[in-house]
């Protein structure tokens, strides 16, 4: 008898249980829903302006697709009235004033050292014509100022004062 009662008592807990856990599965997705219903109102129109900026698009290229301009039918054809004009024989005769000179070729970029070369007592104006503009340069004080170069072994920092290289600092 105990057994019995026993069993009914799990049965009846289990079947309040899943009864009750039944019931929040219906809350929560209706919470979910009206989540999604109050997120989906105001992306109602995006894909209509989506569409629509694509299309506006298309329009502004498709000029630039077309190889040439289509020609309009005539609505009403008349009859030539003159007659065609001959075809002109002869020698044909250069175009007059000066020929089209060749383009120059381009000059080739400036090579300029390895900025590891750069070292302390050089003049600034040397370092500029032989290790090419600086990748960045800072005026700290009077006269002095503070220039960066790029190396293939690594940074170069340049401190000129008076007109001198101060300081060189090696980044590797």
């Amino acid at each position: 008898m105990r057994t019995a009662w026993l069993l009914s008592g799990c049965v009846l807990g289990l079947v309040v249980y899943v009864g009750s856990a039944a019931a929040q599965t219906v809350v929560e997705y209706g919470a979910g829903a009206g989540a999604a219903a109050a997120g989906a109102g105001p992306a109602k129109g995006l894909g209509a302006s989506i569409g629509a900026a694509f299309e506006s698009v298309g329009k502004a290229l498709k000029p630039a697709q077309d190889p040439a301009p289509k020609a309009e039918p005539a609505t009403t054809a008349r009859p030539a009235t003159t007659t065609p004009a001959k075809p002109k024989t002869g020698v044909i005769k250069e175009a007059e004033g000066p020929a089209a000179a060749p383009a120059a070729p381009a000059a080739p970029p400036p090579s300029y050292e390895d900025a590891m070369g750069i070292q302390k007592g050089m003049s600034c104006e040397e370092v500029t014509h032989r290790f090419g503009p600086p990748a960045m340069a800072f005026a700290t004080e009077d006269d002095a100022k503070t220039m960066s170069y790029a190396s293939k072994a690594g940074g170069v920092q340049v401190e000129c004062q008076g007109g001198k290289v101060a300081s060189v600092d090696k980044l590797r």
